[in-house]
């Protein structure tokens, strides 16, 4: 984090790794997947995502295939999470977020009500291969494993 000066208050804002971070864990719930589930239908592991908060500078050559596979796993577009850590885009960020919830309600119908119902009683299963299983073969199913 980084702090600037205000007056004689400090304020404390987040680097754009750390919000890079906030944004997967709020994507990420919104769409019900675990760390590991994120790896298990093809993103990379929960230990690499981890590592983001901490990291920092510009991204490395090496970054740019597993942060292809999360943007593909969050249904994000191409180069989401590079454009976010590559130049300062806390206001893109933010918009990116709103119109995720926004077109995730508007394309919510009765089907995908029940798959969210079915996801939340998967998720009461507790954590390890079985449910890591059962949401991947849901996921299948439903279109979004490939």
């Amino acid at each position: 984090m980084s702090a600037c000066a205000v007056g004689d208050t400090f304020a404390v804002t987040e680097t754009q790794w750390e919000r890079l971070h906030r944004l997967i864990e709020h994507r990420r719930k919104i769409l019900g997947l675990t760390l590991t589930g994120i790896q298990v239908i093809g993103g990379p592991s929960p230990r690499w995502v981890q590592k983001l908060r901490g990291m920092e500078g510009q991204p490395t050559d090496r970054m740019r295939r597993p942060m292809r596979d999360l943007d593909r796993v969050l249904r994000w577009p191409q180069d989401t999470t590079w454009n976010l850590v590559d130049h300062d885009r806390s206001e893109w960020a933010e918009a990116l977020l709103e119109d995720e919830e926004r077109s995730l309600l508007e394309t919510v119908d009765e089907a995908d009500e029940i798959a969210f119902v079915i996801a939340a009683r998967v998720r009461a299963i507790p954590a390890g291969e079985e449910r890591d299983e059962i949401m991947r073969r849901l996921l299948e199913v439903l279109g979004i494993y490939r």
